[in-house]
């Protein structure tokens, strides 16, 4: 169990001390190529505006020689050398502007292709990439698949939390081959209609023991298990769906199509495939360990066709500032983000980091790219912590105890004698 540094319950049972650091690291690396692009998008704006202008001045020269040729170019039955030269210098210019008009704006394009979005996307992925891979945010939703029905097993994966959505890819080592569903739960019987001698169908017991799952599918509302009788050839199967309310089967042909439309369970049917399901679940639920990210999205869009890239990251640490700023504010220590675990037989393990650490890591980014890890509470100042401890009074000075009068004059009558015999010494050395 987690603990706040002062000793209060953490809302989540993971190291988030770990994902924090991690976050601070992959945002500042995905807001290095946007600041890029941010500098790239203000050169074509500017290169935009300098085109434009530019184009403006052409067509005022356009104009202008004109003008200037238009004495030369009234059209008459003979036209003169004059005529003719000028004929031919304003078919000339006229050609030259529209060339270099068309010139400016290709490399005006040229810059703002360099500038469009798209162009960050794969270098913010990137950046957040390590993560996503080991890391997750708070009150994530997963779905997870997996199939070996083709030439290659595969599986994946998709974590949604708040406006990000993660897609990942995922190794499907150990499970690349089809798993018998004796091995995942025992004594899966179900009731399936089959016909009779007589054509007449009738409910018959089927024992799905042997039978092999060769596709399983996770989401947050049901699990998804698909089964079929032979695993080295192309046979006919089930797929079962198990919700909260219940389960559904559908036969499935040799082909993997579904044949009809799903079908309700019998009531007491629905118990050993619900096991089924939740062994299938915990077998392959340490597949999304091994994940890596593929691609992102922002409220169903992909990054790559965002208009503005940096709301993926803005929106991850957006995620994570209540839960840091609470951290701040519980830790004992000043400057530090402190956390405790419970590791048993009455002992805690505390986890920090300086926030002065975190910090100098996006220090070199420009202030809009500084603000969001500031508004975590991520600061390199020292601070007072939250809890502070009484400040005990200073002691007073120290006296020494009162001396009684016989000491006194105890003490004094001492004093005297030893100044006596001073005296008799002194004389009796000055004698001749």
């Amino acid at each position: 169990m987690y603990r706040y540094g002062d000793g209060t319950p953490f809302p989540l049972d993971e190291n988030f001390i770990e994902t924090l650091t991690m976050a601070v690291e992959a945002c500042t690396n995905a807001f290095i190529p946007l600041s890029e692009l941010d500098n790239r998008r203000t050169k074509a704006k500017e290169m935009r505006r300098e085109g434009d202008a530019e184009a403006a001045r052409l067509s005022e020269l356009e104009k202008t020689l004109n003008a200037a040729f238009a004495p030369h170019l009234t059209p008459s039955p003979k036209p003169s050398l004059t005529q003719q030269v000028a004929q031919k210098i304003a078919a000339t210019a006229k050609q030259t502007i529209a060339d270099t008009k068309k010139q400016i704006d290709q490399r005006v394009l040229q810059v703002e292709a360099q500038a469009a979005p798209k162009t960050s996307s794969d270098a913010v992925v990137k950046a957040l990439r390590p993560f996503f891979n080991e890391h997750q945010l708070p009150k994530a939703a997963w779905i997870m698949s997996w199939d070996v029905r083709g030439a290659e097993p595969h599986a994946d994966a998709v974590a949604t939390a708040g406006k990000i959505t993660a897609a990942f890819s995922l190794t499907p080592d150990p499970y690349r081959q089809p798993i018998r569903v004796d091995q995942l739960a025992e004594g899966v019987i179900v009731h399936m209609m089959k016909k009779g001698v007589f054509g007449k169908a009738k409910p018959a017991p089927v024992d799905l023991g042997k039978y092999v799952m060769v596709a399983f599918e996770r989401t947050g509302l049901e699990h998804s298990v698909t089964l079929k009788e032979s695993a080295n050839k192309a046979s006919a199967g089930l797929r079962f769906a198990v919700s909260e309310k219940g389960a559904t089967w559908v036969t499935i042909g040799s082909t993997g199509d579904s044949e009809g439309e799903p079908n309700d369970l019998d009531p007491e049917d629905v118990a050993p495939v619900r096991s089924l399901a939740e062994r299938a679940a915990a077998a392959l639920k340490d597949l999304i360990i091994h994940r890596t990210l593929v691609d992102l999205s922002f409220s169903g869009t992909a990054i790559a066709d965002l208009e503005d890239p940096r709301t993926v990251p803005m929106e991850l640490l957006g995620q994570l500032t209540p839960l840091a700023r609470s951290i701040r504010e519980k830790s004992r220590m000043s400057g530090e983000f402190v956390l405790k675990r419970d590791i048993g037989d009455g002992r805690r393990e505390e986890l920090f980091v300086p926030r002065a650490t975190l910090a100098h890591q996006f220090a070199r980014l420009p202030f809009e790219y500084r603000k969001p890890f500031e508004d975590m509470g991520i600061t390199a100042e020292e601070t007072q912590p939250s809890i502070t401890l009484p400040v005990r009074p200073p002691a007073s000075p120290s006296t020494p105890p009162p001396i009684s009068k016989v000491e006194f004059d105890s003490k004094t009558m001492e004093y005297d004698g030893d100044e006596i015999e001073r005296q008799k010494t002194i004389v009796e050395t000055k004698k001749p």
